[in-house]
């Protein structure tokens, strides 16, 4: 049995040497490489005592990275190492064990010592807020900044609210895969032109792990693809959910992509029998940060109308590679991908998808609209005080129509990209 001494040692090496840090396998991964990234949130992330800060996103995101970053920043700036604490919560089994090493720990340091703590994927860890609520009453986190991150945006929703007056001045940030804007902003791609920068996002996403190797190979490795299946798979496991379904529910999902949907008609023709089973299905990618549901927007409330049909959104364009290609277990996908961007159709939803995740990102809620009546669609409807915001995207330049009372602007690939590049 590893001892809790021993699993401080291990995590943080740079209490020996803070140097060591620079040989961290996070850091090594993107040092010198024209793929290297540093998110928006590194700057933004005041680390105050008695703050606790949550950094939400899917796995295989970069959020380790990014802790890994700001304990580089921190031990830089010439700060103790020793007031450094890394914990990946992975390897612990309950709240009790998380709360015990971090116990030993904060017991050790100087009661007016600032220090800066850092809990990596604690969604893992059932019930962990029990661990930290515990500490911060005993007054033990009053000198620490915290940052926790997770991956699981229901638990950390509602466990962050479980640590009511505990959290200071702490903040919610999300990390997400990379924007296009992002993408064509990384020292691999300065020589592309816009239209080329929207094609490759479209062709490999914004995960670090995919744009690594577009920049070693030329394409996605098949393993890279399996990674990120395998984590899908293993997160939907934690909470019981069965591989199989999870499957059929994505694959339906890459279906019917961009098209308005009952629960009904998105298990039309698959083994998935029940409403409640896809509903179950589709909240925990949701959850996850895999795929995003759009509702039909209510001109009355200002706001969702949960009893019409939703569009589901994937996060990003591999997470759609990987759904289409799941569930017949096809090889070669990157190839297939390219195959299916050569069909306009197909580009045309896999572009509307792109334009939504980017806009819903910038404004936060996001909606389409449908009127049966008048047999008109909105992809897009963001709420403003001075009134909702209309966009509708098109492969190619088309007039402008009226929606609502209000015009509807087209956002075609060239708008889209004068509007992000």
């Amino acid at each position: 049995m590893v001892t809790d001494s021993k699993i401080l040692e291990l995590q943080n090496p740079w209490w020996q040497n803070a140097s060591l840090i620079l040989a961290d396998q996070h850091i090594l991964e993107i040092k010198d490489k024209s793929y290297r990234y540093e998110p928006a949130i590194l700057g933004k992330i005041a680390l105050n005592k008695g703050d606790i800060n949550i950094i939400r996103g899917p796995r295989q995101v970069g959020k380790t990275t990014t802790l890994k970053l700001i304990i580089k920043k921190i031990l830089a700036e010439e700060s103790e190492p020793s007031s450094i604490v890394y914990l990946s919560c992975e390897s612990f089994d309950s709240w009790k064990e998380l709360q015990q090493v971090l116990l030993q720990y904060l017991k050790s340091m100087p009661a007016t010592k600032q220090l800066y703590i850092f809990l990596d994927e604690i969604s893992f860890i059932p019930s962990w807020q029990r661990a930290v609520l515990a500490l911060a009453n005993m007054g033990l986190l009053r000198n620490s900044a915290v940052v926790l991150t997770g991956s699981n945006a229901r638990d950390l929703k509602e466990s962050g609210e479980r640590l009511p007056g505990r959290r200071g001045k702490g903040k919610d940030y999300k990390l997400y895969p990379l924007s296009i804007t992002e993408l064509g902003n990384l020292q691999c791609f300065q020589n592309k032109s816009p239209k080329e920068m929207l094609e490759l996002y479209m062709l490999i996403g914004g995960f670090p792990r995919a744009i690594a190797d577009f920049v070693a190979f030329g394409s996605v490795t098949d393993s890279t693809y399996e990674t990120y299946r395998n984590w899908i798979a293993g997160d939907a496991q934690r909470y019981e959910l069965r591989q199989e379904t999870l499957k059929q529910i994505l694959y339906r999902i890459s279906e019917t992509l961009a098209s308005r949907i009952t629960w009904p008609i998105l298990i039309e023709n698959s083994p998935v029998k029940s409403h409640e089973t896809a509903l179950q299905y589709v909240e925990h990618l949701q959850d996850a940060f895999l795929c995003t549901i759009h509702y039909c927007y209510n001109e009355e409330t200002k706001g969702p109308s949960f009893q019409k049909a939703r569009k589901l959104y994937f996060i990003d364009p591999l997470l759609f590679t990987i759904a289409a290609t799941w569930r017949d277990g096809m090889p070669n996908m990157f190839e297939w991908m390219k195959l299916q961007l050569k069909e306009p159709a197909f580009t045309g939803k896999l572009f509307e998808s792109v334009v939504v995740n980017h806009i819903s990102r910038k404004y936060g809620q996001a909606y389409y609209w449908y009127s049966t009546k008048q047999k008109k669609e909105v992809d897009l409807v963001v709420p403003n005080p001075e009134g909702a915001l209309l966009y509708e995207t098109k492969l190619q330049t088309a007039p402008a129509y009226n929606a609502m009372g209000r015009d509807v602007k087209i956002i075609s690939p060239d708008e889209f990209l004068k509007m992000v590049l």
